[in-house]
């Protein structure tokens, strides 16, 4: 790594620090491969700074992607962020709730097409 790229490293992860309050593991697993870290970044940045949504709406479409997913480390997050947005109780359990159900849709259209082969 080039010390260029260890000071834009270091960057990284005090911004996503800044946000989170801490950095999350993908983050420090990515740190080892500096483009890797760069490109989910800098990727996510844009989504994250795109006003098409509210940042509690990003935050509990997380959410339920976590719940669908079963992603302890994700749900956690993005928990945390969207109480730090202004979410209720309430809203992440609806949040859950529906990533859960989508999940669950997914598993049992998948299953019965197999079935009905």
């Amino acid at each position: 790594m080039h010390e260029e790229d260890d000071a834009e490293v270091r960057t990284i992860l005090e911004r996503v620090a800044s946000y989170y309050g801490f950095v999350p593991r993908i983050y420090e697993e990515l740190r080892h491969n500096p483009a890797a870290l760069k490109t989910f970044f800098y990727k996510n940045e844009q989504l994250a700074t795109d006003k098409a949504l509210t940042g509690l709406a990003k935050e509990l479409i997380a959410i339920g992607a976590a719940a669908a997913l079963g992603s302890e480390h994700c749900l956690s997050t993005h928990i945390e962020g969207a109480k730090r947005q202004g979410a209720v109780d309430d809203q992440i359990f609806l949040a859950i709730l529906l990533g859960a159900s989508v999940a669950e849709t997914t598993a049992l259209s998948k299953s019965l097409r197999v079935w009905q082969r």
